[in-house]
């Protein structure tokens, strides 16, 4: 269902044929959201993929996005900061054009951050997370949907990758606003 930034782009279409593969009395589990790397220095943002030569960004184009925005916040004249989606569309890049749309709505409280790349990733989630709850739909049947959203963390070798979850709901179309699972998630020190 995603997109680049972990945005599913399907859409609400595209989730009505997708939901219409579950079973009778069947169930949906979707995990969603962006990810980023932290690199073996530290750094956000840096990955050093396996079979390369050279650190390359993840999540690349929320981080594309952004640095669009900080190159267009530095010009006396914006050319879209404060522009809708459809002013700045590129029919041959729109998942990018969203992108870029979305974070720079949001781009003085990434940039006002303390650590804005960690600021990012988050505000894109909530992009994601936002999106997700827009497109879903109960029109497939009785059956709940559990909807998983989060940051998925790529970890420098040999360090194993990480999720840090943000969003755990079951819901129906009985119970659209959902039972709030994310208790479930939190470590009792027992």
């Amino acid at each position: 269902m995603g997109g680049i930034g972990g945005v599913p782009f399907v859409g609400k279409t595209g989730f009505s044929a997708f939901s219409h593969h579950v079973p009778t009395e069947g169930h949906l589990l979707i995990l969603f959201g962006p990810h980023i790397a932290i690199s073996s220095s530290g750094e956000l943002g840096k990955y050093m993929r396996e079979g390369q030569d050279d650190e390359s960004t993840a999540c690349g184009a929320v981080l594309a996005a952004y640095s669009a925005c900080c190159a267009d916040h530095a010009q006396a004249e914006r050319s879209f900061l404060g522009k809708s989606y459809r002013e700045m569309l590129d029919v041959d890049d729109m998942q990018q054009s969203f992108l870029k749309e979305k974070v720079g709505q949001r781009f003085d409280a990434i940039n006002g951050a303390s650590e804005p790349l960690d600021a990012l990733i988050h505000e894109a989630y909530q992009v994601v997370e936002d999106q997700m709850l827009s497109v879903i739909n109960f029109d497939y049947g009785d059956g709940k949907i559990v909807l998983v959203g989060g940051v998925q963390i790529n970890m420098p070798q040999p360090h194993q990758d990480h999720f840090q979850p943000l969003y755990f709901k079951a819901l129906s179309g009985d119970s659209p606003v959902g039972v709030d699972l994310m208790s479930n998630f939190r470590y009792s020190g027992n």
